[in-house]
């Protein structure tokens, strides 16, 4: 049932556009991922929601039918590329007008529009739009964030009741935002909490200047938000943030680091003290060994780390779908012993 959603640890790879790269769904599915993540901004610029909606949804249009698919609002990528001003567009209180800068089209995101494109998308678990800001942003900044995400938090949440959202089968999530401010952060878990969403997620940057977890202002979201309710931890990450953020009481997780890591010769083996492996270094290049003696994936049943630092070194789409079989089959097994040790 969906409601049993998070109540395991689950980590979600990255379908942005439908798809996680270089993996057809049945070679996805072969990793033990149960649960992904689609990117709404990037499916409503193509092929659109609408299109979507006519083929039948995103779970038929991807042929995927083994777990669950969360949909992000758009909020996320759409803030961080007007306010690095990547993207041509103007937010206020509404919401968020942009150009994409591929077509020169003019899109509107609000919040109510967010969750009709998600509920178009045919996805299972929705989250609300938030306004997202950097970490490091003066404390009013913080608190307009803040504000504004409660506000839209509540017209996702009333118009996803109104779509029919749960006579659905549907789930709404909410971020919490607060930047790197203790009490902001307490403040947005709280009134949030007061709305009853089915999950809470932290929001912003996860990872601070130096790399480390900002593990204080996450316990806070976990403090203040209800105890019964999935918990997101989104973008992370690392396999041992992962642990470390699992240790404290986050269920769900995703990262587009497993699937770029691996393209770049970057893979995770429980062979290495930090599970680390740079599989494009010289080393490797006669290294006979699966990379990672305890995997059974395709990659590490039937073919060296020599092998595939081959194939990656020259370029070989081959050695980039290997490894991102291995990274994903790596996570999967990864939450998988984090679940059976709680």
């Amino acid at each position: 049932m969906i409601e049993d959603f998070g109540k395991k640890i689950t980590f979600m790879p990255d379908a942005t556009r439908g798809a996680v790269r270089f993996l057809t769904s049945t070679q996805l599915k072969d990793t033990g991922t149960k649960n992904i993540v689609v990117n709404t901004l990037h499916l409503l610029i193509h092929p659109g929601a609408d299109a979507i909606a006519d083929l039948g949804g995103i779970h038929k249009f991807m042929n995927w039918n083994e777990g669950y698919m969360l949909s992000d609002s758009g909020g996320f990528q759409v803030f961080s590329l007007l306010h690095s001003k990547k993207w041509e567009g103007k937010i206020d209180s509404n919401g968020a007008t942009f150009k994409s800068p591929r077509e020169g089209k003019i899109y509107t995101l609000t919040p109510e529009s967010s969750v009709e494109i998600q509920m178009k998308l045919g996805t299972d678990i929705l989250v609300a739009l938030d306004d997202c800001r950097d970490a490091q942003v003066d404390r009013r900044e913080a608190e307009i964030s803040v504000e504004r995400t409660l506000e839209w938090g509540k017209r996702s949440l009333a118009h996803f009741k109104k779509l029919g959202g749960y006579e659905k089968g549907k789930l709404i999530s909410a971020v919490v935002q607060g930047a790197n401010f203790l009490d902001l952060r307490e403040y947005c878990a709280k009134e949030l909490s007061k709305m009853g969403f089915d999950g809470y997620n932290f929001g912003g940057y996860v990872i601070d200047d130096n790399g480390k977890l900002v593990i204080e202002e996450m316990k806070v979201v976990l403090e203040n938000t209800p105890k019964d309710k999935f918990k997101y931890a989104m973008g992370v990450g690392k396999p041992q943030d992962i642990v470390d953020s699992a240790e404290i009481g986050y269920t769900v997780f995703d990262t587009v680091l497993v699937t770029r890591n691996a393209r770049h010769g970057t893979l995770y083996s429980f062979d290495e003290a930090d599970y680390i492996l740079r599989l494009k270094n010289s080393q490797y290049s006669k290294d006979i060994k699966p990379i990672d003696s305890t995997c059974d994936c395709e990659a590490c049943l039937n073919h060296t780390r020599a092998y595939i630092h081959h194939m990656i070194r020259v370029g070989e789409a081959t050695g980039m779908i290997l490894a991102t079989i291995h990274n994903l089959r790596f996570y999967q097994r990864l939450v998988e012993k984090l679940q059976s040790e709680v």
